[in-house]
């Protein structure tokens, strides 16, 4: 289970789960552009064509520029840590039972790491990194798609050079990215930071979420497909990331050691390929009485269905975290921050 299966899931589960959500969910009307245009409209500009020669990498190029977004917003902020703790990490360390891989990880990994580091905090291209970004959005994918392991080919994995197509689309995102991204309006040297956020307690409530990157109160998803609009999908899964981030704070997630609370005041999606951000203020929608409603809803669903909470081998406190569950399932606890409706 995670927040994406959920979503997808046909269970009375999960159809309980997303009416939580669609109760709150956004429409296209609700959601506001950073260049004035109508948002996921025909007055978008195609500025990155889709010109693969094999669909299949569509998701690989996806991936990848995920990794190039990061790499360039950590070299702006100075962050000399974006190569700890990469979701391709967790791709490698599934893989660490297969005879080579202790190989693969000092002679490939571990150099990759140090240069994503090296470019990152010096004045060197970040051109340099394309080619590890690829080989990094497909360890991304060994771990997220289930794979098995001994169905993987490790040279594929670490020493197939990417192919020519995807290496361009890479470039050219990355200069739109450049242009309508990486300008004072969205970050600057000082900007408060969050690579691939999760949400504490509540990320191991529906094992497994996180998101794209936070910045100075908006959580932003990086999309780089060419269509243009509202997917229900990715509405209610940013949507629900707000919501989880709530219940994080909530439940103690910083209190009983889980993680931070991101104080989330918008949810965007940036679309790679036209280079248009897309902004949906949440606290437009969430009163402090329809928020509690939905956190005590929350609670109530993961009453006896919590996850990776139970059994969670870490620092955090899972008696402490339970309790506060509890009281928020009785709705035994106040809102602190009152929403300004716009």
């Amino acid at each position: 289970m995670s927040l994406s299966s959920i979503l997808a899931g046909k269970t009375e589960k999960d159809k309980a789960f997303r009416e939580i959500l669609l109760s709150v969910e956004p429409g296209r009307s609700d959601y506001y552009t950073l260049s004035g245009k109508k948002p996921f409209s025909d007055e978008y500009i195609l500025r990155v064509p889709n010109a693969l020669e094999n669909d299949q990498n569509s998701s690989l190029v996806g991936t990848a520029f995920d990794y190039m977004a990061r790499f360039r917003i950590a070299k702006l902020i100075k962050y000399e840590y974006i190569a700890t703790d990469l979701v391709a990490y967790h791709g490698m360390y599934k893989l660490r039972k297969l005879p080579d891989i202790q190989e693969y990880y000092l002679g490939k990994y571990k150099p990759w790491e140090e240069k994503i580091k090296k470019v990152v905090m010096s004045r060197k291209q970040l051109a340099e990194l394309y080619e590890i970004a690829v080989h990094l959005a497909k360890l991304e994918q060994i771990y997220r798609a289930g794979i098995n392991p001994e169905d993987v080919d490790l040279e594929y994995l670490f020493n197939e050079p990417a192919p020519a197509d995807v290496m361009n689309e890479l470039e050219m995102m990355m200069a739109v990215f450049e242009e309508n991204f990486m300008i004072p309006e969205i970050i600057k040297k000082n900007s408060s930071v969050s690579f691939n956020p999760n949400f504490g307690i509540a990320s191991q409530l529906v094992e497994g979420a996180d998101a794209d990157i936070y910045i100075n109160g908006t959580l932003y998803d990086f999309k780089t497909t060419k269509d243009k609009a509202l997917k229900k999908k990715d509405n209610l899964q940013m949507i629900g990331y707000y919501l989880l981030d709530e219940l994080s704070y909530y439940s103690g997630s910083e209190e009983y050691d889980f993680g931070y609370y991101h104080s989330i005041d918008r949810i965007a999606f940036y679309k790679a390929r036209y280079g248009e951000v897309e902004y949906y203020d949440v606290l437009k929608r969430f009163t402090t009485d329809t928020l509690k409603e939905k956190l005590m809803k929350l609670a109530e669903y993961f009453n006896g269905n919590e996850g990776h909470l139970i059994g969670y081998i870490g620092f955090g406190d899972v008696r402490g975290a339970l309790l506060k569950l509890e009281k928020l399932r009785k709705g035994e606890f106040e809102i602190y921050t009152i929403p300004i409706n716009m």
